[in-house]
């Protein structure tokens, strides 16, 4: 029980942090345009909490599941009587900045975090350790033992398990010499790597471990510069992953998540510790800015396409196209959103 409620406490905080990442991106450039904003509200429904501060509102509601920055004159057909702070009454080159800040600012979140990761340290592996040695294997005949360690491999040196099976993969069977620390001696052992036949890898035929391990801290400036590195891959494995799911070649089911299967991720990471928690954070902030770009009438992305067209067309759409089209955006929305709680759903389930 104690293990749950630590879980929905992360999630809260996680859930939180994206959410009002994401919303002060938007209220910050509105400030900045001159637009009024009249509320900003992490969750949706009846307020727990308000505060009115000059002239904004800020409160945070029931459900914690989003967030909106209320803005003057939002609204087409709203009267204004100070268009110059009306939102709509901005130029549409101003407007775009607003809405784009949102994804912008959960980007942003995404480099900070993994910078934050770098800065203040990974546990790297300093040395291989042989967890277990299988029997009737190019191990076992070479006498490798238990907890030796390897320190290198035909002269070079290994302190990753991945450098250690890449060599031996890259050997192509060729008899490399291994040199292990075993008891405080240091022995030369030499051994021929065998052909899986079922992969056709080339084996030695033990399991490893991470013997010693270090923390590996990098100065600021490449930190920001791996957080820039990091969240451009995942977000290339997210554009990858969609078209994916949209192509059939990975089953929405098994891809999608809703917050039970986010929350429930989050637990597991947090057993690993507080480095996995903030990189999942990072990784759920860059699908969050995706998701929110995504051309769908509601969401951000729907607000910029309708931004193109009134560039193009000289004017915008009118207010019953607006109408029609978010009426359909909403319908997708929470259409995704149920396929979502009935994925989490399901997969409870499966795991019980």
């Amino acid at each position: 029980m104690a293990a749950f409620f630590d879980t929905g406490l992360l999630f809260i905080i996680v859930l939180g942090a994206l959410i009002f990442v994401h919303e002060s991106g938007h209220f910050l450039f509105a400030k900045r345009a001159g637009v009024r904003v009249e509320r900003f509200s992490l969750g949706f429904g009846p307020p727990l909490w308000r505060r009115q501060k000059g002239e904004t509102e800020y409160r945070v509601s029931a459900i914690p599941l989003g967030g909106y920055v209320k803005m003057y004159g939002e609204q087409i057909d709203e009267e204004v009587a100070e268009p110059e702070r009306s939102f709509n009454h901005q130029s549409v080159w101003t407007r775009i900045p607003i809405v784009a800040a949102g994804p912008g600012f959960n980007f942003g979140f995404a480099i900070v975090l993994i910078a934050l990761i770098h800065a203040v340290g990974i546990p790297v592996e300093t040395s291989v350790r042989i967890g277990q040695v299988l029997p009737d294997s190019a191990a076992t005949e070479a006498g490798l033992q238990t907890d030796d360690v390897i320190t290198t491999l035909d002269s070079q040196p290994i302190e990753r398990i991945h450098e250690l099976k890449t060599s031996i993969m890259e050997s192509a069977g060729r008899t490399v010499e291994l040199q292990v620390l075993r008891n405080d001696q240091i022995l030369n052992i030499p051994v021929t790597p065998r052909q899986d036949e079922a992969t056709k890898e080339w084996r030695i035929g033990v399991e490893l471990r991470a013997g010693s391990t270090a923390i590996e801290r990098v100065n600021p400036l490449a930190a920001l510069g791996q957080g820039v590195a990091t969240t451009w891959q995942i977000t290339s494995l997210t554009f990858v992953g969609f078209g994916k799911i949209i192509s059939g070649a990975i089953p929405a089911q098994e891809s999608l998540a809703g917050p039970i299967g986010i929350a429930r991720e989050i637990g597991r990471q947090a057993d690993y510790g507080w480095r996995n928690v903030v990189f999942f954070t990072a990784a759920i902030s860059v699908s969050l800015a995706i998701l929110n770009l995504l051309p769908i009438p509601v969401l951000d992305g729907g607000h910029l396409l309708f931004f193109a067209i009134e560039i193009v067309n000289g004017r915008p759409l009118s207010l019953r196209k607006r109408e029609i089209a978010q009426q359909v955006g909403l319908l997708i929305l929470v259409s995704l959103m149920l396929f979502a709680f009935y994925n989490d759903i399901m997969n409870l389930f499966v795991a019980r």
